[in-house]
C-alpha cells in the first residue's frame, strides 16, 4: 500500500473502469486524464489567477444567460464557485458566489420581467448567493479536513518507516552479536548454531528493510527477498569445493509483514537443510527455488542431492529445522510436504493461501541460474 498522496484535483476525478466496450473505456480514460490533467494545472497556478479565471467564467455564463433567459442556467454558476473556492479559498469563493448571482439577476431581464412582484428577482439573487456561500463553505471546510487528512497520513507514514528502521537496526545488531559470539566458540557444532540463529535474525531484518526502503508499509513482495535470502545463504553455507547451481524462479507474490517474516524463517530453514545435508562430499549439484502466486501460493525448495531416508517420515522423525517449518506452516494456514523427488534428491514444497492482489507488486520473475563455489 503505498501511501498515495491526496491532491487538489482528487475531489473531482478518479478515473473509473466501466464495463463498457474496449473504444468506450478508451474514450473515457483519455477525457478523464485530460480533465485530471488541466486540473492539476490549475493547483499550480496562483490564487488570484484562479480568481480571475473565476471571474470570466461568471462572465461567459452571464452573456448564455441573457442570450437564452433559462433559469435552469443558475446552476452552472456553480462551476466558478467550486474552482475558486477550492484552488483560492473560502473568501474568493463568496466573492465569486455574490458576482454570480448578480450576474444573474442582470444577464436574466425577461424572465425578471415575467415576475408578478418587482422585488422576486432580487429575492431569488438573494437566494442563489446564500446557496453559493453555503456551497464555498462546504468546500471550504471539505478542503481543510483533507489537508489534515493528509498531514496526519504523513505523519503516520513517516512513523511507520521509523519503526521499521529501528527494528531493522536492532535486529541487525543482535545479528552482529551473535557473530561476534560464534567467533569465540571453539566447537564447530556449536558456532553453527549461533550461525543459523544469525541467519533467522538477518532474514527478519532485511524484510523490514524492504519495508523502510521501498515506502511500502501494508504488504511487500516476497519474490524478492526469497531470491535475496537464497543467493546469501548459498554464498555462505556451501561445503568448500562444491560447485553449486541455484536456480530460483520467484513469481511477484505479496504478502503482509507477519506472513512474510513467517515465510522467511520457512524458506531460511528449507535452505539450510539442503545446504547442509543435501551436498555434503559432493563436488557438485543443483538447488532449485521456484515461488508461484495464485489463489493458493506455493513455494518449492528442491535439491538434486542424496534424498530423505527410508521411511522418512516429517511428523515423526523430524530435527529442529523441520519442526520449525511445520509449526510456522501451520501459523500462516498452509501445508508442508517434504519428501523425494522424482527426479532424485529432496522436495520441501510449502503451499499457503494468497493474501493480497498480485498486481500490487511489479517484480519480474528471475529463472537464470547462478553458480557457487
Amino acid at each position: 500500500m503505498k501511501t498515495k498522496q491526496l491532491g487538489n484535483s482528487d475531489l473531482f476525478i478518479t478515473p473509473v473502469r466501466f464495463g463498457a466496450s474496449a473504444i468506450g473505456s478508451s474514450a473515457w480514460e483519455q477525457s478523464a486524464a485530460a480533465i485530471h490533467h488541466a486540473l492539476e494545472l490549475l493547483a499550480r497556478i496562483s490564487q488570484g489567477a484562479v480568481t480571475v479565471l473565476a471571474v470570466i467564467l461568471v462572465a461567459v455564463i452571464a452573456w448564455f444567460d441573457y442570450v437564452t433567459g433559462d433559469f435552469s442556467l443558475a446552476v452552472f454558476y456553480l462551476v466558478p464557485v467550486v474552482l475558486a473556492t477550492w484552488y483560492a479559498g473560502r473568501v474568493s469563493g463568496w466573492f465569486i458566489g455574490v458576482l454570480s448571482a448578480a450576474a444573474w439577476l442582470v444577464g436574466d431581464p425577461a424572465l425578471s420581467r415575467a415576475y408578478g412582484h418587482p422585488l422576486m428577482p432580487y429575492w431569488n439573487a438573494a437566494m442563489l448567493a446564500l446557496t453559493y456561500g453555503i456551497v464555498a463553505y462546504l468546500l471550504s471546510t471539505l478542503h481543510r479536513l483533507q489537508a489534515e487528512l493528509q498531514e496526519r497520513v504523513d505523519r503516520r507514514t513517516a512513523s511507520l518507516a521509523e519503526v521499521h528502521h529501528r527494528v531493522k537496526n536492532n535486529l541487525q545488531i543482535i545479528s552482529s552479536l551473535l557473530m561476534l559470539q560464534a567467533e569465540k566458540l571453539s566447537n564447530a557444532a556449536d558456532k553453527a548454531v549461533f550461525d543459523e540463529c544469525r541467519d533467522r535474525v538477518y532474514s527478519m531484518a532485511r524484510l523490514h528493510e524492504q519495508l523502510y526502503s521501498s515506502g511500502e508499509f501494508s504488504d511487500l513482495d516476497f519474490a524478492t527477498h526469497l531470491r535475496e535470502m537464497a543467493e546469501m545463504l548459498v554464498r555462505s553455507h556451501t561445503a568448500q569445493g562444491c560447485i553449486l547451481a541455484v536456480d530460483v524462479r520467484a513469481d511477484p507474490v505479496a504478502v503482509d509483514l507477519d506472513t512474510g517474516v513467517t515465510l522467511g524463517l520457512i524458506a531460511n530453514e528449507l535452505l539450510l537443510n539442503a545446504l547442509k545435508h543435501g551436498f555434503a562430499g559432493r563436488p557438485a549439484g543443483k538447488l532449485t527455488v521456484e515461488l508461484h502466486g495464485g489463489n493458493r501460493n506455493e513455494m518449492i525448495v528442491r535439491d538434486d542431492g542424496r534424498g530423505l531416508p527410508t521411511g522418512f517420515d516429517a511428523t515423526k522423525n523430524a530435527g529442529l529445522g523441520v519442526e520449525l517449518v511445520l509449526g510456522m506452516t501451520r501459523q500462516i494456514r498452509g501445508e508442508a510436504r517434504i519428501e523425494n523427488d522424482s527426479a532424485g534428491g529432496t522436495r520441501a514444497t510449502i503451499f499457503f493461501p494468497s493474501l493480497l492482489p498480485l498486481e500490487t507488486v511489479k517484480t519480474e520473475p528471475q529463472s537464470k541460474p547462478t553458480y557457487h563455489d
